[in-house]
């Protein structure tokens, strides 16, 4: 494997640290990328600035590829336990090193394949902040003269396809009860007690739109603070007297999206039409954020499975409603191409202490996504 072009550059990668704190960032990988691109491809190329010296790179002959290959160039924070994590080493057929799997393979297999095929209807996206706040893919948006017709992200998968991902939602709202003596519960209303009730009938109603083939909808209760509110002189403060049935809830909710319908808009009108059956009234909703759900049909991706069954490799899609959000759906979102997630693994060890990746995954997922660029551009 020392001899293995892609193993090469993703030695070469590895050594540059690439997360994100006061003293670090992506801007040494940037300059390895495009120096890589000058001097071993007949690409040419784009630099978008994102933040600072982070900046997304481009790389492309004309604006409307067919396919266009897609990755991050950030990791996350090295581990206190994790030894040597900028110095990569090969123990058997597992290469080690901070980012190895999460995704420094998945770009040196765009690297080595732009080095490899020269084409114009291919190109090669590197984005920066993926592990943080998806500045990179955010700012992309923004590259209107660019629409590749299909996306390939190259995160790990363990070499199964991934061909969507459920939206995330982060957002925070007030419950309001009706406070009682505790000894005459019967007659008040407990916001505690009804915001978990609140919440898993919403589960239930989410779940009764969940789309076949697509993530299923899941409701998380991250954080709630509750008690009864009462005024004092410096303002509203909420007590926990044991005496008193709570009257007030502060909750804070996060939702993997499997359905486009469920907009902010939609999420506050189920809850104030649930909260109103259980005699509850919510309000001060404030989101956080939201990033929609992605799919493209399995019917769309016939070529890429039979690509797969001729290197007499498994066709499997791995379960959309076990995985993440990838900022490739903002992509998607904003060029309306096809997009699948497909790379090395294993996936298991992202984030992971003395994170590894497989070398003969690295080399099976190059092999299918080469012979599936030779059969389309």
């Amino acid at each position: 494997m020392d001899k293995n072009p892609t193993i090469i550059i993703l030695k070469n990668l590895i050594k540059v640290p690439s997360y994100y704190e006061d003293d670090c960032n992506e801007s040494a990988l940037i300059d390895f990328i495009l120096n890589f691109i000058k001097q071993n491809t007949k690409y040419k190329y784009v630099v978008q600035k994102v933040d600072g010296d982070r900046k997304n790179i481009l790389v492309f002959n004309k604006p409307n590829p067919k396919i266009a290959l897609f990755g991050h160039m950030d990791t996350v924070l090295p581990k206190a336990d994790t030894k040597n994590p900028f110095t990569p080493r090969i123990i058997g057929n597992k290469i080690y090193g901070l980012g190895a799997v999460d995704m420094k393979s998945g770009l040196a297999i765009m690297l080595n394949l732009a080095q490899e095929i020269s084409n114009d209807d291919l190109a090669f996206i590197f984005s920066v902040d993926e592990e943080y706040e998806f500045k990179g893919a955010q700012k992309l948006k923004n590259y209107s003269n660019f629409k590749p017709k299909f996306i390939i992200n190259l995160e790990p998968t363990d070499n199964k396809i991934l061909n969507g991902c459920r939206g995330i939602t982060e957002f925070s709202f007030i419950v309001h009860g009706k406070s009682v003596h505790a000894g005459r519960k019967i007659f008040g209303i407990n916001a505690i007690e009804k915001s978990v009730e609140l919440i898993n009938l919403f589960q239930k109603e989410l779940t009764k739109i969940d789309l076949p083939n697509a993530g299923k909808t899941s409701v998380n209760l991250s954080y709630i603070h509750g008690g009864t509110l009462k005024v004092t002189q410096n303002g509203q403060e909420i007590s926990g007297l044991g005496m008193i049935v709570p009257n007030y809830a502060e909750i804070n909710c996060e939702i993997r999206v499997g359905n486009p319908k469920i907009t902010p808009k939609y999420i506050q009108n189920q809850l104030n039409q649930i909260a109103k059956n259980i005699d509850i009234k919510v309000n001060n909703f404030n989101f956080k954020f939201y990033l929609g759900s992605m799919l493209t049909p399995k019917s769309k991706l016939k070529n890429f499975e039979n690509t797969l069954k001729d290197l007499k490799q498994k066709v499997e899609y791995a379960d959309i409603s076990l995985s993440g959000f990838y900022e490739v759906q903002l992509l998607q979102e904003k060029w309306n191409s096809d997009c699948l997630i497909f790379g090395p693994g294993p996936i298991a060890m992202s984030h992971a202490v003395d994170e590894y990746a497989d070398i003969d995954s690295i080399v099976q997922a190059e092999k299918v996504i080469k012979r599936y660029i030779e059969k389309t551009v």
